[in-house]
């Protein structure tokens, strides 16, 4: 089947049964019915064609809309054929002194038998086509119901189709066509375009066509032609050929329904009747009366009128409303009307919707599309505010930053409603036409020497940072050079958020006394908003691993302070913080509460940015817990979403995630360019460098490492005490002992001892006590006390943290530092951090580990030691295993000595170190 059977298959096969069942002679009438356009004649065409190809002889006519049509015209049609018995004559009464009722009784009951004659001496039975019976005569329709009543026992299937039967035809079988779905269009989308298909594109073709298969063939030729369906949806400028097609549908109206129709237009596709009532019978303003005017009629009749033509439907669950049957319907009347004749009708409406109470945003879509003079673009104006905020508390802020849009182009020159715009679309995520308003809002400013305003749209964009913060940091700078005569608590939320900004683009030296000045100000201002941002720039300056009991003090003023000021933001803010803090102190109990809580405030703001935490934040979760897939799928999804946003730096977020997951299972993001290109690119950031050297450890490429431990050589004097100076630090340790500079080791040692008992855990990217780094470090120096110390502690943190990953790494760690002093020792760790790592998919850790145990265990040694571990003696694991006692002690020696433990006892032990982190 084709493309236009898309969603008639069960028709076709009930048609393909009825066929059947008339060649055994049990004859039927099948009635195909609905709108224009729903494909009656295309079901009607295979049927035909499957009939034909089974032996079937087929016989078509259809009705004439011209009224001059003469009477039984589609069954004169049909009966001008090659068949014997068969012709129009049969129909004609002759000049005859009968009745003339009678006479046409006896045409038509000749003219029965005659078909009955000629299906039993057809050898597949006849099949009898009628088409468009809605403009059939009564004598057509008469004849069929007579034949209907005859055929139960010949081989003989009547179909005909109509958009609606005007009569009951006896014991028809009704096949109705419904409208196409969505999946339906997106199928015939599918089929008919050689490009795939945007998801974005079926759910608006199928808004514009209502499921019309005619309508929707026609949007999507208009689509193909320029290849538009494999990108993005957008507006879609209908054709005038296809309005033309569906304005047809409105000649056989009246006037009075037709105008009526023109004002439902309008008002849009659902239509309130109570809105449409007060406007038809003029109570909105005295209605124009005319010679090509008809008499008023009830508002009732005419909507009556509508609903047979399958113009407007009903919907018996909502009766105070109709629809238009299909949006082209409705955009077809609306494209009749005149530009005079729309305005006035978008005027009245609007009035009468606020006059009703209405929602602000169908309000205001009326007024927006009548505001031409002064008075009613400052009434739309009115409107669209109105609109935003309605649309702000439902959080939606893509349609509150659309209403400010359609105010800005009334009123483009008005700065402050740009502002309003900018922080609507900031809400939304769309950073860079946030930017480019402020940036218009600030050249206004300078120009008219308004600081005030100037302070306003540098403060718009906060708690941003990416790719906008040089831009944000030089609008900061315009504001400040105006010299703007604010108050305390103004002046110390522009000083936070320049400070806030220097750290992003790593001027912190420059940042650290303004923060403080910042707090000064704020602090004497008392208030909540002040203190708010001044919090955030101090939070900047602090490394997470040496402050953190500092950072979550922050963190609880800035979410008191959001409560106090209602700047969400502030409490945003507070709980990643406080997110971080945690990891870092291993409180997995704090940490999933905090994480329940950013959840709950995601929901209620609704902001994209908030909703990629909250995944990000659970990725990290399924990570600790050795929940490597869920981790993955979980990143994937944040990933996703930031592209909802701009400009945060959700790449270079994610990457980092990943490159912690590589640790574990061996798959190594990709950087774009390869890595030696990205250290030319990014050589000068101490965070990149520290992640490119990683992952050049991570797939053992020590030329770029070897530059990259170079390069952070040389900066580690200079960090800056900030929330990335940790890792810069245990990365560049690392490194070194990967690269056996003993002497960069012990420098990095040094300076990270003070982070000892700490995690080196966040949000972005996990990697585990800071001990674990410290003893490798120790190690690779020479401090063989200090090493089994901090490897020691790092393998009791992370059993009760229960981050099962990072426990098999810890043993992992130690096993290494064991090989030369202690193998058995070795083995035994390795084989603990083996078992972790095979029970939770942790690839990359199980062949490190495997290797340092050497003689692995075989699949039968498994089985046995598992057994054994249980207590069960030699004769019993002998029994169940179907082999002699003497093989079972033999593989336990063999097990115990390749795990590097003594007995059976040890080996139990060493069983459920590795199984307790299996969930």
């Amino acid at each position: 089947m084709g493309a236009g059977l898309v969603a008639r298959v069960a028709e076709v096969v009930a048609l393909d049964r009825l066929r059947a069942d008339a060649a055994a002679g049990n004859g039927s009438v099948a009635l195909l019915t609905g709108e224009a356009g729903i494909g009656k004649t295309t079901v009607v065409e295979e049927a035909v064609a499957r009939s034909s190809a089974a032996g079937t002889t087929v016989l078509t006519g259809r009705a004439d809309p011209d009224e001059g049509a003469p009477a039984f015209w589609p069954w004169s049609r049909l009966l001008d054929c090659d068949v014997p018995g068969l012709t129009p004559a049969l129909l004609d009464t002759g000049d005859t002194a009968e009745a003339p009722a009678a006479a046409r009784f006896r045409v038509m009951q000749a003219t029965v038998r005659a078909l009955r004659t000629a299906a039993a001496g057809s050898a597949g039975g006849l099949l009898l086509v009628l088409e468009d019976l809605h403009w059939a005569d009564p004598g057509s329709l008469t004849l069929l119901g007579m034949l209907a009543r005859e055929i139960a026992d010949s081989p003989l299937l009547v179909l005909a189709t109509a958009r609606m039967f005007p009569a009951e035809v006896p014991g028809a079988r009704v096949l109705a066509l419904a409208p196409w779905d969505q999946a339906a269009v997106a199928a015939y989308l599918t089929h008919v375009s050689a490009a795939p298909v945007h998801s974005s594109w079926p759910p608006v073709i199928h808004r514009l066509g209502g499921g019309n298969p005619l309508y929707t063939r026609e949007l999507a030729r208009l689509l193909t032609v320029d290849d538009r369906l494999r990108r993005a949806a957008g507006s879609v400028e209908i054709p005038d050929g296809l309005l033309r097609v569906v304005s047809r549908r409105f000649t056989t109206l009246q006037p009075a329904t037709h105008d009526l129709l023109g004002l439902a237009a309008a008002l849009g596709t659902d239509v309130d009747l109570t809105v449409l009532t007060r406007l038809a019978t003029g109570e909105t303003r005295p209605r124009p009366t005319g010679p090509s005017r008809t008499e008023v009629q009830p508002t009732e009749l005419l909507l009556t009128e509508a609903i047979d033509a399958g113009l407007l439907a009903e919907d018996p669950w909502a009766p105070a409303r109709l629809r238009f049957t299909h949006e082209l319907v409705r955009e077809a009347r609306y494209a009749e009307l005149s530009r005079a004749e729309r305005i006035d009708a978008h005027a009245r409406i609007a009035a009468a919707l606020t006059e009703a109470g209405a929602r602000a945003d169908e309000i205001a879509r009326h007024r927006v599309r009548a505001a031409v003079g002064d008075e009613s673009r400052r009434a739309a104006r009115e409107a669209c505010e109105a609109a935003a905020r309605a649309a702000a508390r439902a959080l939606d802020h893509r349609a509150a930053a659309a209403w400010l849009g359609q105010a800005l182009d009334l009123f483009p020159a008005d700065p402050w409603l740009r502002l309003a715009r900018a922080e609507a679309v900031c809400r939304d995520g769309r950073l860079g036409v946030a930017v480019a308003d402020c940036n218009a809002i600030m050249e206004v400013a300078e120009a008219e020497r308004r600081p005030d305003l100037a302070v306003a749209a540098a403060l718009v964009v906060r708690g941003f940072g990416g790719q906008v913060a040089h831009t944000l940091v030089r609008l900061c700078e315009r504001a400040l050079a105006l010299e703007p005569d604010v108050t305390d608590g103004t002046m110390a939320q522009l000083l936070a958020h320049h400070a806030y900004l220097l750290v992003e683009i790593g001027a912190h030296a420059r940042a650290e006394p303004i923060s403080r000045r910042a707090m000064s100000l704020a602090e004497g201002s008392g208030e909540p908003d002040a203190m708010a941002a001044a919090v955030h720039a101090r939070h900047e300056v602090l490394d997470l691993t040496l402050a953190t009991e500092e950072i979550l003090d922050l963190a609880r003023r800035s979410c008191d302070l959001a409560a106090a000021g209602g700047r969400v933001e502030a409490e945003l803010w507070g709980r990643l913080w406080r997110l971080d803090a945690l990891l870092t102190l291993g409180d997995i109990t704090g940490f999933d509460a905090e994480t329940a809580a950013l959840a709950v405030l995601a929901e209620r703001i609704g902001w994209p940015v908030a909703r990629w935490h909250v995944l990000r934040t659970r990725a990290a979760r399924f990570l600790l817990a050795g929940r490597i897939s869920a981790a993955e799928e979980t990143s994937a999804e944040a990933f996703a979403l930031s592209g909802t946003f701009e400009d945060q730096p959700a790449r270079e977020l994610h990457a980092a995630f990943r490159a912690g997951l590589a640790v574990f299972t061996g798959y190594l993001p990709e950087w774009p360019s390869g890595l030696a290109a990205a250290l030319i690119t990014f050589g000068s950031e101490p965070i990149a460098v520290a992640q490119i050297g990683r992952l050049a450890q991570l797939g053992d490429d020590r030329v770029v490492g070897a530059e990259c431990a170079r390069i952070l050589r040389d900066m580690l004097p200079g960090l800056p005490p900030d929330s990335r100076r940790g890792f810069v630090q245990i990365t560049t340790g690392e490194i070194a002992v990967w690269l056996g500079d003993a002497d960069l080791a012990e420098d990095v040692y040094t300076r990270s001892l003070p982070m000892a008992g700490r995690y080196l855990n966040t949000v972005t990217a996990c990697h585990g006590a800071v001990d674990r780094s410290l003893g490798v470090m120790a190690a690779a120096f020479g401090d063989r006390d200090a090493a089994e110390r901090h490897l020691t502690t790092a393998i009791t943190m992370e059993e009760r943290l229960g981050a099962a990953p990072f426990a098999a790494s810890a043993f992992l760690a130690y096993a290494r530092t064991l090989v030369k002093t202690d193998p058995r020792r070795s083995r035994q760790q390795a084989g603990k951090a083996l078992l972790i790592a095979r029970r939770l998919g942790l690839n990359a850790t199980a062949s490190a580990a495997a290797e340092l145990t050497r003689d692995d265990l075989t699949a039968r040694e498994r089985e046995i030691v598992t057994l054994a571990a249980e207590g069960l003696a030699n004769r019993v694991i002998a029994e169940r295993l179907h082999i002699s006692e003497r093989t079972v002690e033999t593989h336990v020696r063999n097990a115990l000595a390749k795990l590097g433990v003594a007995n059976r006892t040890q080996l139990a032990a060493h069983l459920r170190a590795g199984t307790q982190y299996q969930h």
